[in-house]
């Protein structure tokens, strides 16, 4: 259950900050948007990707209580962070799926 959670907790953070970045202009037109994103979306996905970081906090405060949990949410939040600065430098079409199903909802 424990491996459960601590995977749920790294795509929740990776979640969060991919829709916090493919919130800005160059990063949506990199993983294959448009020129820039469009404001009806922007915000929405800004929201969903804080929902998302604070969804991990939850799940680490859950998994391991305050003390440890806290600890294991900041390393999350860092890991979370550099695993998509890596995928919008390196494999920017890997988030493509993610630009398209947007568009597709907007």
């Amino acid at each position: 259950m424990t491996g459960v959670l601590l995977l749920a907790l790294a795509l929740a953070s990776y979640g969060g900050f991919a829709l916090l970045a493919l919130s800005q202009d160059r990063h949506w037109e990199r993983a294959g948007g448009a020129r820039c994103c469009p404001e009806r979306l922007a915000r929405p996905m800004r929201i969903a990707g804080y929902a998302l970081l604070a969804t991990s906090l939850a799940l680490s405060l859950w998994r391991d209580g305050p003390g440890f949990g806290s600890l294991l949410w900041a390393t999350m939040l860092s890991v979370g962070a550099v695993a998509v600065t890596c995928t919008l430098t390196w494999r920017a079409n890997w988030l493509r799926p993610v630009v398209r199903t947007l568009q597709g909802i907007a």
